[in-house]
């Protein structure tokens, strides 16, 4: 095995900024539609899919901005702190990058009228600002790694709570892995995840035919909040994550647990918003007047969103240290939190 890596202090120091700084760029966002709302509600609504109207016509944010806001501001926090912030950096620039992409080419298109030349421009700059803060912070989770603390041979200065004279920083430790409960739920609820998402999209793809699907990846004529990704560009990343997550916990790889609490955002907030879209439409009080198709959709909404929790909950119930240590001592090195 190769020596264990982590990031030098002011690399997680810059990333936990760089993220703090995308939390921020978002906020704003959602403060801007709070205001344009005729209610408070109609922003809720509006992400949840539900049509509202903004005093000037024009959404900007969608469900992937309180879902990007809660998301940043943890990684700011335990980026600085932890272990595994190589890994969570990563995890969120790629995540950064992979929304915000798409933006680029439709904020540019040539159908994108009736929009403020203004708000667009404003729309356009924060979102090639997002994508820029992406990638710098791969960047920053590459080039800043060092490797990891020597002391954890069990023995001597420089071990954990062994010596109150020379205890390391626990961030300058090796990553954190799930546990292995935990790697085999994440395995389980993210692999389903990913298999179930990705036949409704073939489903989708057979019933609209490549030419009317292709505007799903490309957002042509279909977006509606500004900040929108593609609805089928947007599914495609999280099924490709939620596999990604799944083959890297069985695996027991110590970058799944960050990666697997980054894939659960997304996957938690397209159940939590698209459940509050069928309770508002009274669907599950109808559900046996539905079409078969219909209320498959119900369902997995309401699969995502217990699927989601569940592997927060079980990438968060403990972790298990990547370690010579750990192996010869695994009790030593077992949190929970």
């Amino acid at each position: 095995m190769g020596q264990d890596r982590t990031l030098s202090r002011g690399a997680r120091a810059f990333g936990a900024l760089l993220t703090a700084a995308l939390a921020l760029i978002s906020l704003g966002w959602i403060a801007r539609d709070f205001t344009e709302a005729h209610q408070v509600v109609d922003v809720w609504w509006n992400w949840a899919g539900l049509p509202a109207r903004a005093e000037d016509g024009v959404w900007v944010t969608s469900f992937l901005e309180p879902t990007l806001v809660l998301l940043y501001s943890v990684a700011a926090v335990t980026a600085f702190r932890s272990s595994s912030s190589a890994a969570i950096l990563t995890c969120t620039g790629l995540l950064t990058v992979a929304v915000r992409v798409p933006g680029l080419w439709y904020l540019n298109a040539d159908w994108m009228q009736g929009v403020p030349d203004r708000l667009l421009s404003k729309v356009l700059f924060s979102t090639i600002a997002a994508v820029v803060i992406g990638a710098v912070l791969v960047v920053t989770a590459t080039a800043g790694r060092r490797p990891a603390h020597g002391g954890f041979d069990g023995y001597g200065p420089g071990t954990y709570g062994l010596d109150g004279r020379d205890e390391p920083d626990p961030a300058d430790g090796p990553p954190a892995g799930p546990t292995r409960s935990g790697a085999v739920a994440a395995f389980l609820l993210l692999g389903t995840c990913g298999v179930v998402l990705a036949a409704w999209e073939i489903r989708t793809w057979q019933q609209y035919g490549w030419e009317r699907y292709a505007h799903t990846l490309t957002g042509e004529r279909g977006i509606v909040r500004l900040l929108d990704a593609p609805t089928g560009w947007t599914l495609w990343a999280v099924v490709v994550l939620s596999l990604v997550t799944a083959t890297a916990a069985l695996g027991g790889a110590p970058f799944s647990r960050p990666l697997g609490l980054i894939s659960a955002a997304p996957l938690l907030a397209l159940g939590v918003f698209g459940t509050a879209f069928s309770l508002k439409l009274d669907f599950f009080r109808h559900l046996d007047d539905l079409g078969i198709e219909s209320r498959l959709h119900v369902l997995t909404n309401v699969f995502e969103t217990a699927a989601g929790l569940a592997v927060l909950l079980a990438l968060t119930k403990g972790t298990v240290r990547d370690s010579p240590a750990a192996a010869a001592t695994p009790d030593r090195h077992l949190t929970t939190s």
